[in-house]
């Protein structure tokens, strides 16, 4: 099968592309929707199948608009993964679905599935996973090294789930001063009213592109993962652990369902197990490395691009008959 998939954002592209290609498929990537190019390409690649996903820069309502028309126009079938759900699904994916018209939607949440079938869409639950390829343990570099490191955008609004992870994981820790090193956006705006407490410049880092993050999993001890909802994972959740790092992350429906905690990672319940359960992982190193691997090989033998790409495939060939 031939695959155009269209998408800008590095964790996009280090995902998918290379499980289809394992799969057997030919993979054009496309990096932006300009007309002639998209053009061209329908006309010479000749694709059965056009994969997008996201809410990312490349997404403006003119070239969504141009997607649909050429689409339809060479008579493309078009799989949409719906990224941002479920706490942007209205918002955003719902728009993206109306505007482009996908011939299936894949959601990384499965309570969403009823809402687009609902629509009258073909809806269909496909979680985040990992590359082996790229999502795999570096060298440990000495710029990242800490006991405990947080790879994460803050909260626009922080009325979601996301805000309960901040405050059971990561708000004991910064109270009382432990070594957290944290990379990503808009924490210097994230002060008391946003998330009940302060985050001092002591512990910011810069931007971390996202080629980079493998070197932060790799060097710290240990890595928080927030989670976004009760019944979904995060990208992270299994990027941290396809980089042998040792995740702990809050126990929530959705963890406790894909992994089990003690052997793959280490759930927190309350603020106050966070403390017990760093300071007893700071000091067990070689239980430390054996919970990673573990959680590595998981991932490795469950969760992988290969296996999404194979699940998008089994949709689109059963439908196809």
């Amino acid at each position: 099968m031939n695959i155009l998939f269209i998408e800008a954002a590095k964790q996009y592209l280090s995902g998918l592309p290379s499980g289809f290609e394992k799969l057997g498929c030919h993979v054009k990537v496309l990096t932006d929707i300009q007309e002639e190019e998209l053009k061209n390409v329908l006309m010479e690649f000749k694709p059965d199948l056009a994969v997008t996903a996201g809410w990312t820069k490349i997404h403006t309502s003119v070239k969504l608009q141009t997607l649909h028309r050429l689409l339809k126009e060479y008579d493309v079938k078009h799989a949409y993964w719906a990224t941002e759900d479920p706490r942007w699904r209205e918002k955003w994916s719902l728009y993206y679905i109306e505007t482009t018209c996908p011939d299936y939607i894949f959601t990384i949440d499965r309570d969403s599935i009823s809402f687009y079938e609902e629509l009258g869409y073909s809806a269909h639950y496909l979680p985040w996973a990992c590359n082996p390829d790229f999502h795999q343990p570096v060298q440990s570099q000495d710029q990242y090294a800490c006991d405990i490191a947080v790879v994460a955008t803050a909260g626009v609004t922080w009325n979601s789930y996301r805000k309960d992870s901040v405050q059971i994981l990561l708000k004991p820790l910064i109270e009382k001063g432990y070594d957290v090193s944290i990379w990503g956006k808009r924490w210097d705006r994230s002060h008391s009213p946003f998330i009940g407490f302060d985050v001092p410049a002591q512990f910011l880092r810069q931007k971390l592109p996202y080629l980079d993050t493998n070197d932060v999993y790799s060097s710290a001890k240990i890595v928080l993962g927030f989670q976004n909802t009760l019944t979904e994972l995060t990208s992270r959740t299994f990027e941290v652990l396809a980089a042998r790092g040792f995740l702990l992350t809050p126990s929530t429906p959705a963890v406790q369902e894909t992994f089990i905690p003690g052997k793959h990672l280490v759930c927190s319940h309350s603020p106050e197990e966070t403390i017990e359960l760093v300071n007893y992982y700071l000091k067990h190193e070689e239980e430390r490395k054996a919970i990673a691997h573990l959680g590595q090989k998981e991932v490795y033998s469950r969760h992988t691009y290969t296996h999404r790409a194979a699940e998008i495939l089994r949709v689109v060939n059963k439908s196809l008959g």
